[in-house]
């Protein structure tokens, strides 16, 4: 009996160690840098000599200086983008929402642009937005000169070129997902409104729809923390000059200059706006259910 004590003993304190160990990981390398970051918001320090406490000033500075509210206007650019995209995305799943030969060949056309690293979409962009380069050849030999530029150095058109990548780059993704709630659908609704009467429109409207509405939500809410988070197409193409940087990268450049605490509150303003939105669309899938 002793024995079998002595093995349940020594079986609970292998399990607290096998425990202990990462929790202490996840304290030390998680929660104390988030703890400490969160303190640093209100300091001014840079990053060597003694920290000195400036309370809210930090803050009171991103939120009323018009140089850093822009950063947060640029992000909008990346929002309102995502209303073609998903329209595009949304579209195609319509279109080919059913079973063909070839269909998992042309979801992975879609969805290529998804899956290439950040650095060679921006190397693609900078040719095709080039003053010598892809859109402007595009336009000049449809008779459109008049409408060519330079893309990256116009300041008036900069921040929506470079946002109208994510056009191109993510709407594979949310083909597949508006693809596979479609699919999800039972075939007979669709068979019961054709008797009925019902025009493709009618069949979108009153049952396609409302059977993606969830995913519709996640994508929006997930462009909403996209777009609070951008960085490396804007930093790759142009390091935020012309008037492009965007939260992330002001918080890289801040680090860089020595600007350590605001950087740290710039960061909780981003963090905050992502926590929303992942929130959010939390509550909302699970009113959904």
């Amino acid at each position: 009996m002793q024995k079998i004590q002595d093995m349940e003993k020594q079986k609970r304190l292998l399990i607290v160690v096998f425990l202990a160990v990462p929790l202490v990981m996840l304290f030390v390398f998680s929660y104390i840098p988030i703890i400490f970051n969160v303190f640093l918001g209100f300091t001014d320090w840079d990053g060597v000599t003694k920290i000195r406490v400036i309370g809210l000033r930090n803050y009171q500075r991103i939120f009323s200086d018009p140089q850093y509210l822009l950063l947060f206007r640029n992000c909008l650019w990346y929002l309102l983008v995502a209303i073609p995209q998903l329209a595009l995305s949304f579209v195609l799943a319509i279109l080919v929402n059913g079973k063909f030969r070839g269909l998992s060949i042309f979801k992975g056309i879609l969805i290529f642009p998804y899956m290439l690293n950040g650095i060679i979409v921006a190397a693609i962009f900078i040719t095709f937005f080039n003053s010598s380069g892809t859109l402007n050849t595009m336009l000049r030999s449809l008779g459109l000169e008049s409408l060519t530029r330079n893309w990256l150095q116009d300041l008036k058109i900069v921040n929506p070129a470079i946002a109208s990548i994510s056009i191109w780059r993510y709407y594979g993704m949310a083909f597949i997902m508006f693809f596979g709630s479609l699919q999800a659908i039972p075939s007979e609704l669709y068979e019961s409104a054709a008797i009925d009467g019902c025009n493709k429109w009618q069949e979108i409207r009153h049952i396609s729809v409302p059977f993606i509405k969830k995913v519709l939500f996640i994508n929006v809410l997930l462009s909403i923390s996209g777009s609070i988070q951008v960085f490396e197409i804007p930093y790759i193409m142009l390091g935020g000059a012309n008037n492009t940087a965007v939260p992330v990268i002001q918080i890289q450049q801040s680090m860089n200059d020595g600007r350590v605490g605001f950087a740290a509150a710039m960061s909780i303003v981003v963090f905050f706006v992502v926590v929303f939105s992942v929130g959010l669309q939390r509550l909302l899938v699970k009113e959904e259910d």
